[in-house]
């Protein structure tokens, strides 16, 4: 005689075991995963959160800098600017004295019968404007300035003849260029 075993509900039940093991551990498997890829999360926002905080403190450094460039830059400008003006100082002081000589010597070569009416100083060139009693006058003014050790290379520019009138006994308008020497030791010293 056979038995007959019903096998079918306890397969079904061994199948709805099998069934809800595997949906437990696809829970675990997918619980699991989320906390991974939520501490992935965790982990990259951390990281991103520092390399910001590095940036910041990188940007305020660089505004830091670029303020402090900028001040080095401004007390250079003021170094340079007052070492100019110091310079300038020194030249005036050292020209002083050659400045005094050169009008000692101009008064010591003037020729009687010559006025000077405008001088005009551009580097070591002296352009003067005068007038004179006659082209003799001018012409001695020319070998006196030639003669002079301040005084170089005098070269007439023009001369104009005018009519004397009572008022003014001129008779020549003349314009002159000659040059300065180089400063000898006693132009240098104070």
């Amino acid at each position: 005689m056979i038995a007959r075993i019903n096998l079918l509900p306890w397969r079904q039940r061994r199948r709805d075991r099998q069934r809800r093991a595997f949906l437990v551990q696809l829970g675990i498997v997918f619980a699991g995963s989320a906390c991974l890829v939520f501490l992935a999360a965790l982990v990259l926002d951390g990281r991103i959160a520092s390399q910001d905080a590095r940036n910041e403190f990188l940007r305020s450094g660089l505004v830091e800098l670029e303020r402090q460039a900028d001040a080095i830059y401004e007390v250079r400008r003021r170094t340079d600017e007052t070492l100019e003006r110091l310079q300038a100082l020194a030249d005036l002081r050292r020209g002083r004295t050659r400045t005094v000589r050169i009008l000692e010597e101009l008064a010591r070569t003037v020729t009687p019968g010559v006025h000077y009416t405008s001088l005009v100083k551009r580097g070591t060139h002296i352009t003067a404007h005068g007038v004179a009693r006659s082209n003799h006058a001018v012409s001695a003014l020319m070998r006196s300035l030639e003669a002079s050790e301040r005084f170089e290379a005098p070269r007439l520019k023009g001369i104009e003849e005018m009519r004397a009138t009572e008022e003014a006994d001129h008779a020549a308008v003349f314009e002159l260029t000659f040059a300065t020497s180089v400063p000898t030791a006693q132009d240098n010293g104070s």
